[in-house]
């Protein structure tokens, strides 16, 4: 209260005049709404990116503490960020809605080079200009480089399925043509899951009229079945799937289970539309025979089919080429001895937990060295480990009316996903100690 008895406004009219209902503040006074708006959209591009909530979170108290703040603390969902910002005993809370959520590794590369490099005092029209200028950033690859990129990964995938040169010529088609169509729907934004449904349906239409093409000119005999679901496996929502499970681990319950929950919706909604159009086509689903070549030759063909697996799906993440070759490269080795412990005798779970240990900390390595986004590396690596062909099969097997055999195959599958979410997790907490510690940014 004044002297007069009146009520003292804590905040001074000249900042309302400041800051209008949308703030994107170019030049103007940095006020505790400037800032915190600044600091907020950091975590918006990250998120939007793919990033998981722990590194939100971080990249967002850094940010803040740059810009001035007392304090920032966040809640970060899969969808949106909830943040309370403070300065000089004042507060404001605000919440925060990325446009459009999705995976882009050269957003996450550049968004936190540039909050790693952030000077003390830094303006926050400072920081937006640099945010507009990675936004402005297109997709690095071209629209045939990204469908091809899908058409190798998805090739190479049906070959570690144990499919033989014609499924993966079909698969790769195939692949490139649904990834096409995908692009172009994402590309306008549409709704996630119609976008899975309507590739999904393209994509395995695809598969078995170049099968069926192929059998019509008697160029092949019947039963080229065995690559019909590789085909969809860039489908497969890895990068939400892997960095749901991290969140749990970190207890960030409320964007661990949204995006698990996610994942689960996009897997059914693929796996259902593949289903349907086989049911529709009539045509039966089959396992690949197998081929018989020696070991040492197998594990080299595996190797090299899993480097051109996942730099496959680093263009599709639009990671830069060197990013992508680097989690390639890490990948190789990991799924080399991931395949010989199998081989040996290990149980698949087991051989997929070490293998991802040593792709955690080869990542570590990496980003520590490079100032890479650990995901960026550690997530492409470990998606060729994700069993998708094995969750689509037990989706099919399940409406077969095999409801034994699809429960085996589910349980299976989730056990080799938590397998190798779990070994990331571990790798995080030996090498990290902010991991290790049960705090929270701010």
């Amino acid at each position: 209260m004044s002297a007069d008895g009146s009520p003292v406004d804590d905040y001074p009219e000249s900042e309302y005049e400041q800051v209008g209902t949308h703030t994107s503040p170019m030049g103007l006074v940095d006020s505790l709404t400037v800032r915190s708006e600044a600091a907020a959209a950091v975590g918006s591009l990250l998120l939007a990116s793919g990033m998981a909530s722990y590194r939100v979170k971080w990249a967002m108290a850094r940010t803040a503490r740059a810009l001035g703040l007392d304090s920032f603390v966040s809640i970060v969902t899969f969808t949106d960020i909830t943040a309370t910002a403070t300065l000089g005993g004042r507060y404001r809370t605000r919440v925060t809605q990325p446009d459009h959520s999705g995976v882009n590794v050269d957003h996450l590369y550049r968004t936190q080079r540039m909050v790693e490099t952030l000077p003390d005092g830094v303006s926050a029209a400072e920081v937006y200009e640099r945010l507009e200028r990675i936004k402005a950033r297109g997709p690095r690859y071209s629209r045939l480089t990204n469908a091809l990129a899908a058409g190798f990964a998805c090739a190479a995938f049906s070959f570690l399925n144990l499919g033989g040169p014609v499924e993966m010529l079909c698969v790769f088609f195939a692949a490139l043509i649904g990834q096409s169509v995908r692009r172009t729907c994402q590309l306008r934004h549409w709704n996630h899951l119609l976008v899975t449904l309507i590739a999904g349906v393209v994509t395995s239409a695809c598969y078995l009229l170049l099968v069926g093409s192929l059998f019509a000119l008697g160029l092949i005999a019947s039963g080229y079945q065995a690559g019909y679901f590789a085909a969809v496996l860039f489908l497969v929502p890895g990068f939400p799937l892997i960095t749901g499970i991290l969140d749990l681990v970190r207890s960030d319950f409320s964007a661990g289970m949204a995006r698990l929950a996610y994942s689960a919706l996009i897997i059914t909604g693929a796996a259902a539309s593949v289903w349907v159009v086989a049911l529709a086509s009539g045509a039966p689903v089959t396992h690949a025979p197998g081929y018989e070549l020696p070991f040492l030759t197998v594990l080299g063909l595996r190797a090299l089919a899993t480097f051109v697996g996942v730099f496959g799906f680093s263009i599709i993440f639009n990671s830069p080429w060197r990013i992508a070759l680097v989690a390639a490269g890490i990948s190789l080795l990991a799924n080399s001895l991931r395949f010989t412990l199998s081989e040996s005798g290990m149980p698949i779970q087991l051989a997929t937990f070490v293998a991802t240990v040593l792709i955690g900390l080869a990542a570590y390595l990496v980003a520590r060295a490079y100032h890479v986004p650990r995901p960026a590396i550690s997530v492409p690596a470990v998606v060729i480990m994700i069993p998708g062909f094995t969750l689509y099969s037990a989706y099919a097997q399940f409406n077969a009316g095999e409801v034994a055999r699809s429960s085996v195959l589910a349980f299976d599958a989730v056990q080799v996903v938590v397998a190798a979410a779990l070994g990331l997790a571990i790798a995080h907490l030996a090498s990290s100690p902010a991991w290790r510690k049960v705090v929270h940014p701010r």
